[in-house]
Parts: structure tokens; sequence; C-alpha cells
């Protein structure tokens, strides 16, 4: 009986994530906050992202979509005539995932946040 419970949990699990894929959609904003979140269609397992910059790079404009293929979004865009811009093209599989990058912590900051992440554990420990 578990076996039977475990394979259909792992059967729904899995059918829900793929077909319930969501990733950030935007066409040609300069402000990733205008991005909105997109519940993919099935067959849609890409989230990919174009980032349009002028070759002195003061100005960015992004694209964002879910996609059928990684290959199919990029000719999308690199088959069309530049006219001075760089294309970057990025995809990814996770959900959410070609949105803004990571924030990268300054590493005393982040030095910092450990430390008080510890407190705790010296004050049960009684030190």
């Amino acid at each position: 009986m578990k076996i039977l419970i475990s394979v259909l949990l792992g059967t729904i699990l899995f059918v829900e994530s793929a077909h319930c894929k969501k990733c950030f959609q935007c066409y040609g904003v300069n402000d990733l906050n205008l991005c909105k979140v997109k519940q993919c269609r099935s067959g849609e397992y890409t989230c990919a992202k174009v980032v349009v910059t002028t070759h002195f790079e003061f100005k960015k404009s992004y694209f964002m979509d879910c996609a059928t293929s990684c290959e199919d979004f990029k000719k999308s865009f690199l088959d069309t005539p530049s006219h001075g811009f760089k294309m970057d093209v990025s995809c990814c599989a996770t959900e959410l995932c070609n949105g803004m990058s990571r924030v990268r912590g300054n590493p005393w900051a982040l030095a910092g946040a450990f430390l008080l992440s510890l407190i705790p554990a010296i004050l049960w420990a009684g030190l």
C-alpha cells in the first residue's frame, strides 16, 4: 500500500511540475518590474530571456516568455537584423528562472548575516 501511494504521489508531482511551469513574460520593457508571471502552456518547458543592448550599452530592453525550446526562441530573435544592437539569449528550465539574476551580496554583509544566524546556537549552547 505504501508503495502504491508513493508511486501515485510521484506521478502527480511529476505531471504537475511538467504542466504547471511558470515563467516571466514581457516584451520590449526597460524595467524588469514590468514583467508578469505567466502560466506556460502544455509543451512549453523552457523559460527564455533576450536582453537587447545598444552597442554603447546606454539602454537595455528585455523580452521574456515561455518557449517550446531554447533553439526556437533563439531563432526568432537571432534571425532578426540587429541594426547596431547586441542580443543576448538565455534559457533555463526551472520555474521563474528567466527573471532577474539573484542578488549578489556584499561579502561583509553575508559574513554578518552568517554570524547573526549563529547567535541562537551560541545562546542555546550557553557559551
